[in-house]
């Protein structure tokens, strides 16, 4: 019995100190802590022997910050039955290791297990999942007919598997301009660029360079190897691994993965993302051989010198389409009025850019079913004359289209103001007959002779002619009311002697009211020249403005030291002109007072009046 009982000590010792596992115990003292750890757990952590004795919190403040909660979870909810955590601790290296702890609850609450390094299988895991990712991401390449978004979907694919949180595609030109053009990040949280986006020559050259140079570009922090910058969201504090995109031997782009903080990456992802993207480039090469939909973008990047010296001093846009909708040129200076650069839209669906402008889309299919099209487009503020041709082949097959569009958004505004200013000059001109008109009639009804007649449709006539030259000084827009009162008054105000007072602020009229305000004084100046205080030689008119609160104006027109006035006298055609004038075209009230001293007019009009 004893015999037995050593020998199963030593086979006890044998596993505590020279198996891979080692035993790790556990106890909630004001939250879990290492109540005991084997020389192999001690082993497996990557921690001496006094570290986690002397500091039994040590073990729980060493794991992950991302794995913390979950391990904490956990070790709550256990009970009898064995259960299996993972987790990554980090080791007296400052190194993440995987830990796999099979373990169970004892009855004094103590949690006892078996710790052994899970880093291996880990990674095996990963790499298998990175592996299939891969596979993934080249089938949708493949499998999508959409290029852009089997690129995206490609990757999302990768990004994902890689555990990073931003993934790019960038593509360099043959005019020295890089884009970025496709873009996967994966918080909300992360800005995305509006794309594509312009980076800076700088910045596209030095990634050029370096990707000529290498096979990849590992960068573990931007902290600690500083990176030129992309676009205004890069964050500094990242990771960055890119990964040269060579089509027919030449760097053509990259695609860069992003991950914040520090990173140290594994040479299978290294590896993965190389073959991937290898992949990628293979298949767009037999989509250029092919002539899919993507063919007309890397065809051009063969010919658009050709198409440069042809087209870059033209003052109009230059444009081609292919069959399938594609444009496979975009040139001249005209663009620069659209905002845009040459070859911006060049590999990029008509359907797609314009699918908010309906007009040129008719056009485009005009043109791809066989007829010539013309016709003007309006984008933003910018007006063009926009012409469509077909494109036919040997066997009168429509393959594509060119076309041509100029900016003719000066012309376009002229020949809307010369439209609006002649329906405009018009309505004036039928506004002014029917003025005279109505002026004839109320001269000839008070009229007693053709003498006098003709003096009072003279009269009425010059009060016109000076409302329409105060307007015109403003070109309609209106008239301030002391150049109304001097103009329509300038006859009577002769002599050494003030007799016409202007007191009050002045305001500018709008063009509705300057007209037939002229028209009102000069039928008070009138009748204080026949019968009022300018009808002898004492007699004083004194005329008051006043801006009230309600947004109108008062304007009093008072007279004295005229002839004595016995009785109000009876209604004229005067009197009636006033009224008219007010209240109907100025809709405004007019108030007429015959006191002993002379006429004392009062008139309230509204400072805004619809036409």
């Amino acid at each position: 019995m004893y015999r037995r009982c050593v020998i199963n000590a030593q086979f006890e010792t044998f596993a505590l100190s020279s198996l891979s596992s080692g035993v790790h115990c556990l106890q909630n003292d004001d939250g879990w802590k290492t109540k005991y750890a084997s020389q192999v757990a001690l082993s497996v952590f990557g921690m001496n022997n006094t570290q986690l004795a002397s500091d039994p919190a040590l073990w729980v403040d060493r794991i992950h910050p991302s794995d913390v909660d979950a391990v904490q979870a956990a070790l709550d909810t256990i009970n009898e039955e064995e259960r299996s955590i993972t987790y990554r601790f980090r080791d007296s290296n400052e190194l993440y290791r995987w830990m796999l702890f099979r373990c169970k609850k004892m009855e004094d609450g103590i949690i006892v297990g078996l710790l052994s390094d899970a880093t291996k299988m880990r990674t095996k895991e990963y790499a298998d999942r990175i592996h299939l990712a891969g596979r993934n991401a080249l089938a949708t390449l493949l499998d999508i007919s959409d290029l852009v978004e089997s690129i995206n979907q490609f990757l999302m694919i990768l990004g994902e598997a890689m555990v990073v949180d931003k993934a790019r595609l960038v593509r360099f030109r043959k005019d020295n301009k890089a884009f970025i053009t496709h873009e996967w990040v994966r918080s909300q949280s992360i800005q995305k660029l509006d794309l594509p986006m312009l980076i800076p020559s700088g910045a596209a050259q030095w990634w050029k360079n370096q990707l000529e140079q290498n096979d990849t570009v590992l960068v573990k922090s931007c902290k600690e190897v500083p990176i030129p910058s992309l676009d205004s969201t890069t964050n500094y504090e990242c990771a960055v691994m890119a990964v040269p995109a060579i089509i027919y031997g030449i760097v053509e782009g990259y695609v860069s993965f992003e991950v914040s903080g520090i990173r140290n990456w594994l040479p299978m992802e290294t590896e993965e993302a190389l073959h991937v993207v290898n992949g990628y480039a293979r298949s767009v090469e037999r989509r250029i051989d092919d002539r899919t939909q993507i063919a007309a973008e890397f065809n051009l990047r063969r010919s658009e010198e050709k198409y440069r010296q042809l087209t870059s001093h033209s003052p109009v846009i230059l444009f081609g389409i292919d069959a399938e909708g594609t444009f496979t040129l975009s040139e001249g200076i005209g663009l620069e009025s659209m905002g845009a650069g040459a070859g911006d839209v060049v590999g990029k669906s008509v359907y797609q850019v314009y699918r908010n402008f309906p007009d040129i889309l008719e056009q485009v299919n005009d043109a791809l079913a066989g007829s010539e099209s013309h016709g003007l487009t309006h984008i933003g503020e910018k007006c063009f004359e926009v012409w469509f041709t077909p494109i036919w082949d040997e066997e009168r097959m429509v393959v594509g289209l060119s076309g041509v569009a100029v900016d003719i958004t000066r012309r376009n505004k002229l020949e809307q103001q010369q439209t609006i200013m002649m329906s405009e000059l018009d309505h004036r001109v039928k506004n002014n007959i029917a003025a005279v008109m109505s002026l004839v009639t109320l001269s000839q009804q008070g009229a007693r002779s053709i003498e006098e007649f003709a003096e009072a449709l003279d009269g009425r006539l010059h009060s016109l002619a000076v409302a329409h030259s105060s307007l015109a000084k403003s070109h309609w827009s209106g008239a301030w009311m002391r150049d109304i009162l001097l103009l329509t008054l300038q006859p009577y105000m002769s002599g050494s002697v003030e007799r016409i007072r202007f007191e009050g602020p002045d305001y500018e009229l709008s063009g509705l009211l300057a007209r037939p305000m002229c028209m009102v004084i000069h039928e008070l100046a009138t009748n204080a020249v026949k019968y009022g205080s300018l009808s002898n030689e004492n007699g004083l008119v004194t005329i008051t403005t006043k801006i009230l609160p309600e947004g109108s104006l008062r304007l009093k027109w008072v007279e004295t030291n005229g002839p004595l006035v016995d009785e109000k006298p009876t209604l004229g055609t005067g009197i009636s002109l006033l009224e008219g004038l007010v209240d109907h075209e100025m809709h405004g009230t007019i108030a007429l007072q015959f006191e002993e001293g002379g006429v004392v007019c009062e008139i309230n009009v509204p400072l805004s009046v619809e036409e």
